[in-house]
């Protein structure tokens, strides 16, 4: 009988793991971020101070998680660190995401997410978002960014200049998207 109820959990477990495998992620709602860029001191004042680092999607303040999490479902559209995503416009796993944490930062009403795109193109990205006090939040800034281990080489990326807009080949992934 044990052996039987074992088997049961066996055939579960492998129904579950084939229908994530196969079920393509679904999109996250779309971020609007503003159309009118901060400068580049601007990003820099934004990344003062002492920030939580955030090495896991589902540590992020729940405004966040929501921007991130398929519309209509409920996994995440961005990977953790070291955790497959689609690197490349190869898609060989609909389900993996295309997008890598490599980690985040909360400091009151402040934080920032600093991500690995994949596509036709791999790139980072630096997005901040203000959260207000109503559990929601605000895309401030976003760009294109050279990796960092830390915060304090986020920092100097962008005092020196390795993080700005526009977001490369942005178009042909919308282009493609559609």
């Amino acid at each position: 009988m044990a052996f039987v109820v074992l088997i049961g959990f066996v055939v579960i477990a492998l129904v579950q793991r084939v229908r994530r495998v196969l079920i393509p992620l679904g999109e996250s709602p779309p971020i609007e971020f503003p159309a009118v860029s901060i400068s580049q001191s601007e990003v820099q004042q934004f990344l003062d101070g002492d920030f939580r680092l955030i090495k896991d999607m589902k540590a992020l303040p729940e405004p966040l998680i929501k921007a991130f999490t398929e519309t209509g479902g409920s996994r995440l559209t961005m990977a953790n660190p070291g955790k497959e995503f689609q690197a490349t416009d190869l898609i060989l796993y609909p389900s993996v995401p295309q997008r890598r944490l490599v980690f985040a930062g909360v400091s009151g009403e402040r934080c920032f997410i600093l991500y690995e795109q994949g596509g036709i193109a791999h790139f980072y990205v630096l997005a901040l978002f203000k959260l207000s006090p109503a559990s929601a939040m605000k895309p401030i800034w976003e760009g294109s960014c050279e990796p960092a281990a830390d915060i304090a080489e986020l920092r100097s990326k962008v005092s020196t200049g390795l993080c700005s807009q526009p977001i490369p080949l942005r178009w042909v992934l919308h282009v493609w998207d559609h």
